[in-house]
């Protein structure tokens, strides 16, 4: 082999070596700042093709790998001392191999398998006894806040550190507690009877569970999210059954924005309800202002599950 061949293949091997260091340098930046790029989809496919993600990428590899290639001892230094540091935190448990692994595990997640957006009809109807709802929503009292406390962090510890939101995983375990303690019980014929959170909390006393109807419910989650720091949407819709039109009314949690999403369908699906949501989708509303509100109704042992309805014939923000 001449001299000339040995040269290049040496070439070769250093550029595939700066290449490798420069990929293990890019992805935690680019993990760090992806969230944060305008988004900018082509028209391809149901869900659109996120060539942002591609262009940060390619911009972040291209400017570490100039940078690698004029300082290449300095940046090998660099790596041996993240690799130090990265043990470090792991062994203290300030960050650990396990949060490495969820954060990429969550950028790689497939989100346009797993999440649904509703598409809606909307009637845009005035929301029916919202002064006698609003009343019901008591989420001041001291009772009903030291229930939604205690609910808050009754489940899910050991794996809160893997949200970047505490606030996600206590909306969570509130899902959690109230979904495993309501039991349906029909309002009293002909009449819209609405139970003060306060009172539905009182039932706990007779046998350890909630009872009554989805107004009864969507009052009791309402509360408790609100009664924790959280967003809540009621929404009345309309269900067609055996021949009939009932009305039906469930409880919406914000979750923050599009970019917030991919995060919060994986923590469902992979992290806090993995079996409860197991081959299932992730259902949620997008409004005008692009913030993303989950489905909390009852009809699914997950937050995000389906909806009963695609109607939207009121809704209020409590």
């Amino acid at each position: 082999m001449s001299d000339s061949e040995d040269k290049k293949g040496i070439g070769l091997q250093s550029v595939l070596l700066l290449g490798i260091v420069t990929s293990i340098l890019v992805m935690p930046l680019f993990m760090i700042l992806y969230k944060y790029i305008p988004e900018l989809k082509l028209p391809i496919g149901e869900k659109g093709f996120r060539l942002d993600h591609i262009l940060l990428f390619l911009a972040l590899f291209f400017a570490v790998y100039y940078i690698v290639k004029k300082i290449r001892v300095l940046m090998i230094g660099i790596m041996i001392l993240g690799l130090v540091v990265l043990t470090i935190t792991n062994f203290a448990g300030f960050y650990t191999l396990e949060n490495l692994y969820h954060d990429y595990a969550q950028f790689l997640y497939d989100l346009s398998e797993n999440s649904l957006e509703q598409k809606f009809l909307f009637e845009n109807s005035k929301f029916r006894k919202e002064k006698e709802l609003r009343e019901a929503i008591d989420y001041t009292d001291p009772d009903l806040r030291n229930f939604a406390s205690s609910a808050a962090v009754k489940y899910f510890d050991d794996e809160k550190h893997l949200s970047q939101n505490l606030k996600w995983v206590q909306f969570f375990s509130v899902f959690k507690e109230v979904y495993g303690r309501w039991k349906y019980v029909y309002d009293p014929i002909s009449e819209d009877y609405y139970s003060k959170s306060s009172q539905t909390l009182k039932q706990l006393q007779y046998d350890e569970f909630f009872k009554g109807d989805c107004d009864d419910y969507s009052i009791m989650m309402a509360s408790c999210i609100k009664s924790i720091g959280g967003e809540v949407k009621l929404v009345r819709t309309e269900i067609e059954r055996d021949g009939k039109t009932i009305g039906h009314m469930y409880p919406e949690v914000k979750f923050g924005d599009s970019k917030d999403l991919e995060t919060v369908v994986y923590l469902i699906k992979s992290v806090y309800f993995p079996e409860e949501s197991e081959g299932k989708s992730i259902y949620y509303y997008q409004d005008s202002k692009g913030y993303i509100w989950l489905n909390f109704d009852y009809n699914d042992p997950y937050p995000g599950g389906r909806y009963q309805s695609d109607v939207r014939v009121s809704s209020v923000v409590v």
